[in-house]
This record gives C-alpha cells, sequence and structure tokens, in this order.
C-alpha cells in the first residue's frame, strides 16, 4: 500500500477495456497475454495499494477471468473480447498494432451512480471510450488522467491497424479544459498540437528510453528516464501513466511524480505482458528518496513475486 501522514485519497476510477494481445514476429505467435492499458494500470495501482473501481468490457470469449478477479470486467454477451495483433520483424523493430476484433464501447450508463472519485483514468485502446462517456468521467471525478490513444485511434476498416486522427477532429477537444493530464506518446503528440493543448490542460508526453516531458501553460521540463533491457514495449506508456497518477493523487509534484512513471514504464519493457511487481524494487535508493519526504511504497501481497 502507500501511506503518508494524510489519509490515503478518495477511491479512483479506471476506465478502459480489457483486450486479448497477441505478439507476433516474423509473422509467428510468441505469446498471448491479457492486454488494454486498464490491465497494465490496475497492476500499477494494486502494487501501490491504492484503491479504485474499473469499469471495463469483455466478450464470453474472454480467456483471463482469473487474472482479473480483483478487477471483473462486464460482460458484453453478444460481443467479442477486443483483440489486438503486435507485429514484429526483424527488418521493422517498430511494432505495427492491428486491431482484429473490438468489444462493445463503454456508455455513460456503465460507469457508477451515485458515487464521486477522487481520481479518474480513462484509458482506452480500442475506441471504447466515447465522448459523452469521458465527458461523465469528469463530472463525478475531482481530477481526471486522459490517455490520448482512447481519443485519437482509428482502424483500418480492412486489416485493423491502427492509424491516428488530429485531436481536434476525434470528438474530444471541447473536454480539455475539464481534464488534469493528458498523456501522449512521442508519436502521438504530433496529432494534438501541442502548444496549443497545453493551454487548456498538462500534458505529458513520453519517449520511451529517454524519459518524458511535461508541458503546462506556464512551462516545460524533461524528467530522466530509468534505463532497461527492452523485452516487449507493449504496456510500457500504461504502467507510466498508472505511476504518474499515483505519484500525483499521492501528492507528489508533477517532476517526482513523472519520474515514478518512468520508473514503472521501465519495469513494463523489461517483461512480456503484465509486468510482475517485486517487493526487492521497493527497497532501493530510488524508493528510499520518496520515503525521505513521508510517502513509504509497500507491494501488494498479490503482486509479489
Amino acid at each position: 500500500m502507500v501511506t503518508d501522514s494524510k489519509p490515503l485519497p478518495r477511491r479512483g476510477l479506471v476506465v478502459g477495456n480489457y483486450c486479448h494481445d497477441v505478439l507476433l514476429r516474423d509473422g509467428l505467435t510468441v505469446a498471448q497475454t491479457l492486454g488494454g492499458a486498464a490491465s497494465f494500470i490496475s497492476t500499477v495501482l494494486d502494487g501501490l495499494s491504492l484503491p479504485f473501481q474499473l469499469v471495463s468490457k469483455v466478450g464470453p470469449d474472454f480467456a483471463h477471468a482469473t487474472l482479473t478477479t480483483n478487477h471483473p470486467p462486464l460482460v458484453a454477451p453478444t460481443s467479442a473480447t477486443t483483440l489486438f495483433h503486435a507485429h514484429f520483424g526483424s527488418g521493422h523493430p517498430d511494432r505495427v498494432l492491428k486491431r482484429v476484433t473490438s468489444c462493445d464501447p463503454i456508455r455513460p450508463s456503465d460507469l457508477p451512480s451515485g458515487t464521486r472519485f477522487g481520481f479518474g483514468l480513462a484509458v482506452g485502446v480500442g475506441g471504447e471510450i466515447l465522448p459523452e462517456t469521458l465527458e461523465r468521467m469528469v463530472e463525478i471525478c475531482d481530477q481526471v488522467f486522459v490517455d490520448v490513444q482512447g481519443l485519437i485511434r482509428r482502424f483500418d476498416g480492412e486489416d485493423g491497424k491502427v492509424r491516428h486522427v488530429g485531436l481536434k477532429e476525434s470528438g474530444f477537444f471541447h473536454l480539455l479544459p475539464r481534464i488534469g493530464f493528458l498523456k501522449a506518446s512521442e508519436d502521438e503528440a504530433s496529432f494534438i498540437d501541442l502548444e496549443e493543448v497545453r493551454l487548456w490542460c498538462c500534458v505529458v508526453v513520453t519517449h520511451g528510453k529517454d524519459g518524458c516531458e511535461v508541458f503546462c501553460k506556464d512551462g516545460s521540463l524533461r524528467v530522466d528516464p530509468f534505463g532497461a533491457n527492452q523485452v516487449d514495449p507493449t504496456g510500457a506508456g500504461d504502467c507510466f501513466l498508472g505511476g504518474f497518477a499515483a505519484g500525483i493523487v499521492q501528492g507528489l509534484a508533477v517532476p517526482d511524480a513523472a519520474l515514478l512513471g518512468n520508473f514503472f514504464g521501465s519495469l513494463a519493457v523489461a517483461q512480456v505482458g503484465l509486468p510482475t511487481i517485486e517487493s526487492s524494487l521497493f527497497q532501493g535508493d530510488f524508493i528510499l528518496g520518496f520515503k525521505d519526504r513521508g510517502i513509504e511504497f509497500y507491494c501488494a501481497p498479490s503482486n509479489v513475486r
């Protein structure tokens, strides 16, 4: 869990569909794992024992129920679970991502009613978050963190290849003044008109092995990375966002929260699938630096190895 001199923040709300992720290298399947940003972020928040409720949809074919018992999804009886194929090849080190099937979207009526949340994370990956759903989130959450991939991703009608549209054309742009932080990868940042968007909300741009940058109305800063032996980049940005949001929720300054995000992002790339958060990670000098400021991190038992 995470403890300091203040009470734990009010319960959070994580919104985004679980997925089936298939990794292929040179056309051969090398791994089939639980995917979706919600699964990676849940792992980070659970590892820090931050309380939250998750809203996610899957189909009856969902293959990872045993991995999601703490945060079970809603089952859409007439839909298939969202499925992504991530293609890697010796001739092109960058992945080619394709959506093969998609589950039903998450609608405002799927969100909890009669409850207010301390923070929210809108983390769609397959087009499941609608503008009206995000609008409902900002109404019921004190602070909302948004991954831009869930807003600007579009999918080829023939092969499902992921492409992007400009944020102004996405249908979400009018909500920017009401969100706290918008996270984007380096590639995604070119679709959001950074200089304009930073006037409305704080933007965090991840640069993989080169760390991240934070852009706000009154300035910007770069935060150094953590070194990692990259095995699979899937989920790195998700784990970054989970760590970053956890830091902000716990009262860390933005640079320190971004450093915490980089730390969890480095854990993700070193493993295939969901990262295992080992208890030894919470004993190093990095975490001790946060302990000096009155914040302590304990690995939740379900995530200890």
